[in-house]
């Protein structure tokens, strides 16, 4: 049993993929004997699959790596799905394959270490960037974690897949609203960054400078170097 699943779920980005999946190898301070990197097609056109696959096949020699065809059904939910049916680790961490950027090496000793036994007692499930909907805090639970890049316990994900009528754009809402509604808790992780705005080449330059964010999932990253 490995201690962590790392999720990449492409699709047609071949080169923004293996951008992401060669900064999580060079840039993770982590033991890497005890993570499983556990790729996914997601609707990945033929070309293109094809590429992903070679590629993890060139490169299995550097970490426990699965590649898992998903036949093109059922979207990221269902490719979540097989990642969550084929993980076989303690923390289950999705990160998106397109505009992530790995600022700092600790950034999974983080994920992990806030995301502890302790909180799994205290009936956290799913962490990362908390953000509210319109009705917050009227609504207690109209609250969500980003869903391009999370934490969550897998033995709670295996108990509770993803709906595949569930549409793409309301994965994270969706998934963090039956995490509340079963009586769990979503946690905050205040330096991992999730959202939709773009990033400037300032922002980003500063962050590599202030490390802010440890890691961070912006529109635009897979532009800066």
């Amino acid at each position: 049993m490995k201690e962590v699943s790392i999720v990449l779920c492409p699709r047609d980005d071949t080169d923004a993929f293996m951008r992401v999946f060669n900064q999580i190898v060079v840039r993770t301070r982590y033991d890497l004997s005890q993570v499983e990197i556990l790729v996914v097609d997601n609707n990945t056109d033929p070309t293109h699959k094809n590429e992903i696959s070679d590629f993890i096949t060139e490169n299995s020699d550097l970490c426990s790596l699965t590649y898992i065809e998903n036949n093109n059904e059922g979207g990221i939910a269902q490719a979540c799905n097989k990642a969550i049916e084929a993980a076989t680790s303690r923390w289950f961490v999705y990160m998106n394959t397109t505009d992530t950027y790995i600022y700092d090496p600790r950034w999974l000793q983080y994920m992990t270490g806030n995301m502890s036994e302790d909180d799994y007692l205290d009936g956290y499930r799913i962490g990362g960037t908390l953000t509210a909907g319109p009705n917050y805090p009227e609504s207690e639970k109209d609250i969500f974690v980003q869903g391009s890049m999370f934490i969550a316990f897998t033995e709670y994900l295996k108990s509770n897949p993803c709906s595949l009528e569930t549409p793409p754009e309301s994965y994270d809402f969706i998934n963090s609203h039956r995490c509340l509604e079963l009586g769990f808790q979503l946690k905050h992780l205040p330096r991992i960054c999730s959202c939709d705005a773009d990033a400037t080449q300032d922002w980003h330059n500063e962050n590599r400078e202030v490390k802010r964010f440890l890691i961070a999932n912006v529109g635009g990253l897979s532009q800066y170097k």
